[in-house]
């Protein structure tokens, strides 16, 4: 007989500033237009954080602002700079040894195996902004774990210590390049070429280890991940709605 389909996710609508998206008005984002402007992974971030899954959503630039500064520049960017680039600096890029492992470390590897775990059945299950969620909250437990432990301080002092806390943390940083790769494709391939990694992150499929880079692991170049926007960015952008 018919096999008749048995999953059909569907969402509801998206509106615009409040009001709804209509080409006729030109109240709508040329996605080719915008993305001449912005990257792309910032806006499918946003859009991505406000997926009407149950219920209509409502989409402005002055969230995607917020979004790709506090989120994106200043939680998960500003993590992968500051551990990266303590690494170079301090350690001549080479992953450092983890000689001072304890209940704090192995409390963040539970957790980003947890994340793992938890944005798998969410993607599978077609609960998106779950999984960014997810994905999110595991940055911001890391940087926590780092304001925490200082190694920016603590490595003129004890470096085994210092170099114990950016191992971690780079590890920490390898299965967030998984979990938001989803999301942010193009800036995880980055940071998978900053973490000195061979292939792509498509190529090495929904896996992660704890301690899958290793202790003398050569790092790539490391760059800014995201570039901070002016808040000027609403303006412009609103002003170019309902031109026709």
């Amino acid at each position: 007989g018919l096999r008749l389909p048995y999953d059909v996710p569907a969402n509801e609508y998206v509106n615009m500033e409040a009001q709804k998206i209509s080409t006729s008005r030109n109240w709508v984002i040329n996605l080719k237009d915008a993305v001449s402007r912005y990257d792309p992974d910032p806006l499918r971030f946003a859009l991505s954080a406000i997926m009407p899954e149950t219920s209509d959503s409502n989409f402005t630039w002055d969230d995607f602002v917020r979004r790709n500064n506090d989120e994106l520049v200043a939680t998960f960017g500003n993590l992968v700079n500051r551990v990266l680039s303590m690494i170079s600096r301090n350690f001549e890029g080479e992953i450092p040894s983890p000689t001072d492992s304890g209940k704090r470390e192995e409390e963040l590897f539970q957790k980003a195996s947890e994340t793992l775990g938890g944005v798998s059945d969410s993607l599978m299950n077609c609960r998106f902004r779950e999984a960014l969620g997810y994905s999110m909250a595991l940055a911001q437990f890391t940087n926590r774990y780092l304001d925490e432990k200082a190694p920016w301080a603590v490595v003129k002092t004890n470096p085994d210590a210092a170099g114990t806390t950016l191992y971690t943390a780079a590890n920490i940083i390898n299965c967030l390049k998984v979990v938001f790769h989803p999301f942010l494709p193009f800036s995880t391939e980055k940071l998978h070429l900053m973490l000195g990694q061979e292939g792509t992150v498509s190529s090495d499929g929904w896996s992660w280890q704890k301690n899958g880079i290793t202790p003398g692991h050569q790092l790539g170049k490391v760059e800014h991940l995201f570039t901070k926007l002016d808040q000027s960015v609403v303006d412009e952008e609103i002003s170019r709605l309902g031109i026709t």
